[in-house]
């Protein structure tokens, strides 16, 4: 948590003192990482004990501990204003202009004749868009289960044959928790399916099919690594329909 996040949990129960202390802080912050605990107390009129029982009051281990935690909220990378309607439309546009000029063929038949077909995800955002591919895939009769977690997979992995198939979704395709199990698959003669951000990785590497998707950063007070994956809601659309046409009117 940063600093005002702290002083929030507790804000109702200081003392009118106390969100003096605080006001001062806040709008010293700088200078506040720079001073003695007694320096504070002096600026604000108060005692040495007084501000230790404060940071305490705000669930730090003690001064040091307040100090630490301004001078990482000054830390924070700024938050460079970017066009997110743009962006978001960059992506959209993007991962359907590739999904345009991309042969679905051969992975709609691959789904087709697996006997069992997995979906695994990597994170929590995939697993919520898998999981409107895998209805969607059922509502047109093709059974299939949907898994996420390292262990889970490594279990599930062990059964399949080459008449299985293995969608694998991703963000990155750097699947480090499971490389070793993508590696077996491949030498166990598997097939497997990415979908992963457009670009060379691991996943796209070792898989006999593979779906891109376009993703752009959003920006964040709370994480550096954000990435708007409305592409990947996108290309699963695209595959579960295609499924769906390939189904009910081409056969």
């Amino acid at each position: 948590m940063n600093f005002d996040q702290h002083v929030k949990l507790v804000y109702d129960v200081l003392s009118a003192s106390e969100k003096e202390t605080i006001n001062y802080i806040r709008q010293h912050r700088q200078q506040v990482t720079t001073m003695s605990i007694n320096e504070l107390a002096a600026k604000v009129l108060s005692s040495r004990s007084t501000i230790l029982r404060l940071a305490k009051k705000l669930s730090f281990r003690g001064y040091t501990d307040l100090k630490y935690t301004l001078r990482e909220d000054l830390n924070q990378p700024s938050i460079v204003p970017s066009d997110l309607l743009g962006n978001l439309q960059m992506d959209i546009n993007k991962t359907f202009q590739y999904a345009q000029q991309t042969n679905f063929e051969p992975l709609i038949n691959a789904i087709k004749k697996a006997q069992t077909l997995v979906i695994y995800t990597t994170g929590f955002t995939q697993e919520n868009y898998a999981r409107e591919l895998s209805k969607e895939l059922m509502l047109v009769g093709k059974d299939n289960v949907i898994i996420s977690g390292q262990s889970n997979f490594e279990m599930v992995s062990t059964r399949l044959t080459s008449a299985d198939l293995v969608v694998v979704v991703s963000l990155s395709g750097s699947v480090a928790n499971v490389r070793d199990t993508i590696t077996e698959l491949v030498l166990n003669g598997v097939p497997i399916c990415s979908v992963t951000d457009f670009g060379k990785n691991f996943l796209e590497e070792h898989a006999k099919y593979k779906l891109f998707y376009k993703t752009s950063g959003l920006p964040s007070s709370y994480t550096q690594a954000e990435r708007s994956m409305v592409g990947l809601n996108i290309i699963l659309t695209i595959l579960a329909r295609k499924y769906r046409e390939a189904i009910l009117f081409d056969e």
